[in-house]
């Protein structure tokens, strides 16, 4: 199906904010919530993920609380080979996002790995190698506050949210509070379903190769915590805000996590993440238009005004997020799958 044929309306957006409360909702769930059939809800879906529109992914990141990390890697690049170095990169399985930026560096690739020695390795032997990459800045994240995961277009009333409510949502841990550990035979679950997020338990059992009590078992433990996380995308420009700005800010030590929270309960904020290097804090937010994002910092000054934006970077192109190459529109073309337990300096794509 053309993308170029496919247009968004309010009922897809539903779907779309739905799947992105329970990205693995049955359809029959998720058609009772916005009243219509499980076949209508299951055939809107398929439409605008054959499209590029919208998809679910999974994934498992390591946390700062571990030695696993997770990089934001500033590159200056020749210009000549800007694009052929995004592209390049956004094969690589460690890579989860890509992006253009109208200053401060060309290109900030996110990327996890599962220790530092890797992150020395990737940028060294991978990024060091790489004809036309002219410098690279690395920041490591150190806390989270707000990730795309919770990201939500605001479609749903009220009782449609409380309908599709989960005991265990993904991504908030379990109960206690205790993350379940992912084992080397996790690792192809992962890698499936960070391609597909909706694939059923047949269909990973018979990709996996596991029996279909092991793979419930498997599923189980990871799902109830944060090991892996099920997200829902859509491309920006259809959920209309086109425009992805991020600002690299400092605030005192001792605010950041009292201001990460508030930051993160904006409704236009992607990413609200403290980081080393020389600035303490990277936020991340889609708006609809670029005045909206002048307007956002006037607002951040004055209920901030601890809060300095040292940097305001607006995204040009986004190559890849999280995992998905994306076309001009945002949408996306295909999958890479994502590994952050794969040699780094031996990529698919390398050249």
């Amino acid at each position: 199906m053309s993308g170029f044929d496919v247009t968004v309306d309010e009922l897809d957006l539903a779907l779309v904010n739905a799947m992105q409360l329970r990205p693995r909702a049955p359809w029959s769930l998720l058609g009772q919530t916005l009243g219509i059939s499980p076949v209508t809800a299951a055939r809107r879906w398929h439409r605008l993920s054959a499209a590029g529109i919208a998809w679910v992914t999974a994934y498992g990141l390591p946390h700062p609380e571990d030695r696993g990390c997770v990089a934001y890697l500033d590159l200056d690049c020749v210009p000549d080979r800007l694009r052929r170095i995004a592209d390049e990169l956004a094969e690589d399985p460690h890579v989860m996002s890509i992006e253009q930026h109208s200053q401060g560096c060309d290109l900030v690739v996110t990327a996890a790995f599962t220790d530092l020695s890797m992150v020395s390795r990737y940028t060294a032997e991978r990024l060091g190698r790489l004809r036309g990459v002219t410098a690279v800045r690395v920041h490591l994240a150190t806390c989270f506050y707000a990730e795309g995961i919770r990201w939500r277009l605001d479609s749903l009333d009220p009782a449609q949210r409380v309908e599709l409510h989960d005991d265990h949502p993904v991504g908030t841990g379990t109960a206690s509070g205790v993350r379940a550990e992912v084992r080397a035979e996790d690792r192809e679950l992962l890698i499936r379903l960070g391609v597909d997020g909706r694939l059923d338990q047949a269909e990973l059992a018979a990709a996996t190769g596991l029996s279909p009590s092991t793979l419930r078992r498997r599923l189980d433990r990871l799902a109830t915590s944060d090991a892996i996380r099920f997200r829902c995308e859509i491309a920006a420009r259809d959920a209309g805000r086109p425009v992805l700005a991020t600002f690299r800010a400092d605030l005192p030590a001792d605010r950041l996590d009292e201001v990460g929270r508030q930051l993160a309960r904006l409704p236009e904020v992607r990413l609200c993440v403290s980081v080393t290097g020389a600035h303490n804090l990277i936020l991340s937010v889609w708006q609809r238009s670029l005045a909206d994002v002048q307007r956002l910092e006037t607002a951040l000054a004055r209920r901030f005004p601890d809060l300095r934006v040292a940097e305001r970077r607006v995204s040009l192109r986004t190559v890849k997020r999280m995992g998905r190459i994306l076309d001009a529109d945002g949408r996306a073309v295909r999958a890479v799958p994502m590994d952050i337990w794969r040699d780094p300096t031996r990529p698919p794509g390398i050249h």
